[in-house]
């Protein structure tokens, strides 16, 4: 029986070292997987930081990021004048509120924050009327372009004018809920559709496990 050349020798105990790398790999991978809870949009393993912005607010106040800090921050971007997405997910919203008054953590730490788009129409103070049409407690900011891209930006949030008949215009913007926790982490991203059930269970299990991965 012929010997084995060295070399190939080696190369044999090199695959078997890759076999067996790529085999904890994967074992690793089904591991951390059955750890992580079953959530939708769940951003994982390392989450994005907000960074330092700064809009208007009615009464001459300033949303910033500190705003955020040590808060469960339910984030929306949209206009006044949108004629259903925003309304809609502002009243869904609402509801969610009112499904988590009872949440120890919402109710210490929770607080929903609507960012209009459109500042050349919705000034701060007709903005607050706005939202307290839907809930006396929702904060609403705005701000100039550049001042909004310190926080559209790093959320990856898009909007765009659309010309319509005459002078007047809609918005296109981006419908996601963005779910920050009060260190600021972008922890989920809740899409179309909103329902309040589900925008409070997505809360309970993903400010859980924000909790827990600290």
């Amino acid at each position: 029986m012929q010997t084995p050349s060295p070399r190939l020798q080696a190369n044999a105990g090199i695959a078997l070292i890759a076999f067996v790398a790529l085999s904890a790999g994967a074992l690793f991978a089904v591991l951390r997987e059955q750890q992580r809870p079953a959530i939708p949009a769940l951003i994982w393993p390392n989450p994005p930081t907000l960074g330092a912005f700064s809009l208007s607010m009615a009464g001459g106040k300033m949303l910033t990021q500190d705003s955020l800090k040590g808060h469960w921050t339910f984030l929306f971007f949209g206009f006044t004048h949108c004629p259903d997405v925003c309304p809609n997910t502002l009243a869904v919203l609402k509801q969610t509120a009112l499904r988590l008054s009872e949440d120890p953590t919402y109710r210490a730490q929770g607080q929903v924050v609507f960012v209009s788009v459109d500042p050349a129409r919705d000034q701060p103070a007709a903005l607050a009327q706005y939202v307290q049409y839907f809930d006396p407690n929702f904060l609403a900011a705005t701000g100039p372009e550049t001042a909004l891209a310190g926080l559209t930006a790093p959320l990856g949030v898009i909007h765009a004018r659309v010309p319509m008949t005459g002078e007047d215009y809609s918005v296109d913007h981006t419908a996601a809920i963005f779910l920050i926790d009060p260190k600021l982490r972008l922890l989920g991203v809740l899409s179309l559709p909103h329902e309040a059930a589900k925008l409070s269970t997505a809360f309970r299990d993903i400010s859980a496990f924000g909790t827990q991965n600290p």
